[in-house]
């Protein structure tokens, strides 16, 4: 069991490693906390985590003191904890036991939350995430403070001194996630991505998708080849995923068709039945949470993960109100991370780039507006959650368009050939340094 020592601060707590101490500190938790987790109150002595079993709660202390011990004779503190600071975070995350015993000084009014609202609020604290992540690297340089590459395994030297495998090694080699990013037509790009990493033998463990890059991703996971994946997109046509809403109430289409589309393509599977694990990104129109479908039939979860608001009509699914992924996740990098994928590849297909001139007619209007709300996740995608992005762009072309969709295929192939050198060398990099 990892050894570790604790002291207290006013900011969280020191993680006392032969490396210097590695201060936790944390960004807006207290009110985050408060939205979204439960209070617990403990009486004065009872304990809330006992040493060596697992917990899989995160606490945040709202108020009164916490102290940490190890279980056995004596009572060695190692830490008191009081408001403010918060503990359980690297147990909650990897389901391991807890190293050392947690229990209430005083009356203590802690709030808790799982492990799903732990990632949420490393997905929406970019400070919190990165304090956790440095944790997480402390502790996993403790238990491994000599790891070398076998004598015995090929490898080359850089200019840097650091060293890195000539070639991926199958049976020790990262878990590469794939995210599919929303962009309606443009989302055609990710298949020849997809052609790309199969043709350089670069496998892919995982996939996320929000949109268009949903659609394309439950392909992939279903088993279906690029070959085929491209023959079924290049015949899709907004009359064969859609129909018109008469009158309109909450919006212009209705995207049923889509998912008789994807069972008629993939058959009638749900999440369980795929050969590669997804996970599909919609939002609940009410709340505006991120909800991340793992469960159930594919085909709905497309339809809900398409449904642009305003113009395909909600999707109710699993008691929410659900429309398009990309209102909160436009680029779904930060699932791939949550679904424990070591490299992320991130492909964007969102081009703000637009042609001259008002849009010309409230579809495309609503949809352009649809666009410039969501550059800043692109953004957060790109400089925080993924490894490599593969960016697609072709301003010339239209994003609403099926008769585009060729060229966008072609487009998405040659910028994820140009990238392959940057993704190969990050793959080699992860096995040895």
């Amino acid at each position: 069991m990892l050894s570790i020592k604790l002291s207290g601060s006013s900011a969280g707590f020191l993680i006392e490693t032969e490396w210097g101490p590695v201060k936790i500190r944390f960004k807006n938790l207290k009110s985050w906390m408060e939205d979204m987790g439960e209070q617990v109150d403990f009486q004065p002595g009872q304990k809330i985590i006992i040493q060596g079993q697992k917990c899989d709660h995160f606490f945040y202390v709202r108020s009164g003191r916490v102290e940490v011990y190890p279980e056995g004779a004596g009572k060695n503190i190692l830490a008191v904890m009081s408001d403010r600071e918060y503990f359980n975070e690297v147990p909650c995350l990897t389901g391991t036991e807890s190293n050392a015993t947690y229990a209430a000084v005083n009356f203590a009014s802690l709030i808790r939350t799982d492990r799903e609202g732990l990632l949420r609020l490393m997905a929406d604290l970019p400070d919190f995430n990165q304090q956790v992540v440095d944790t997480l690297c402390s502790i996993i340089r403790m238990e491994n403070p000599d790891r070398k590459a076998p004598a015995d395994e090929p490898s080359v030297q850089r200019e840097d001194g650091e060293c890195r495998a000539e070639a991926p090694d199958p049976s020790r080699r990262p878990v590469i996630g794939l995210a599919l990013g929303a962009g309606v037509i443009r989302g055609m790009a990710h298949i020849g991505v997809i052609r790309s990493l199969v043709k350089n033998n670069i496998p892919v463990d995982l996939v996320a998708g929000t949109s268009a890059g949903a659609l394309v991703g439950a392909c992939l996971a279903a088993g279906r080849s690029v070959e085929e994946i491209e023959d079924f997109a290049l015949r899709l046509r907004w009359s064969r995923v859609a129909t018109p809403v008469i009158p309109p109430g909450k919006a212009f289409l209705n995207n049923e068709k889509l998912g008789l589309l994807v069972n008629s393509f993939i058959g009638d599977k749900t999440f369980h039945d795929l050969n590669i694990p997804l996970a599909v990104v919609a939002a609940d129109s009410g709340t505006g949470e991120e909800v991340v479908i793992r469960e159930g039939r594919i085909s709905d979860a497309i339809r809900a993960s398409t449904a642009i608001p305003a113009i395909f009509e909600p999707v109710r699914l699993f008691n929410r109100t659900l429309v398009d992924g990309g209102t909160v996740n436009m680029i779904p990098a930060s699932v791939c991370r949550a679904m424990g994928a070591n490299i992320v590849i991130a492909v964007s297909v969102s081009d703000f780039h637009y042609q001259p001139g008002p849009p010309k007619n409230i579809v495309l209007a609503i949809m352009r507006t649809f666009d410039l709300a969501t550059k800043k996740q692109v953004a957060l995608a790109k400089n925080q959650w993924a490894d490599v992005v593969i960016d697609v762009k072709r301003p010339d072309l239209s994003g609403y368009s099926f008769r585009e969709g060729k060229h966008f295929i072609r487009e998405g192939e040659r910028r994820a050939d140009r990238m392959m050198p940057v993704i190969k060398n990050l793959i080699g990099q992860w096995k040895w340094c």
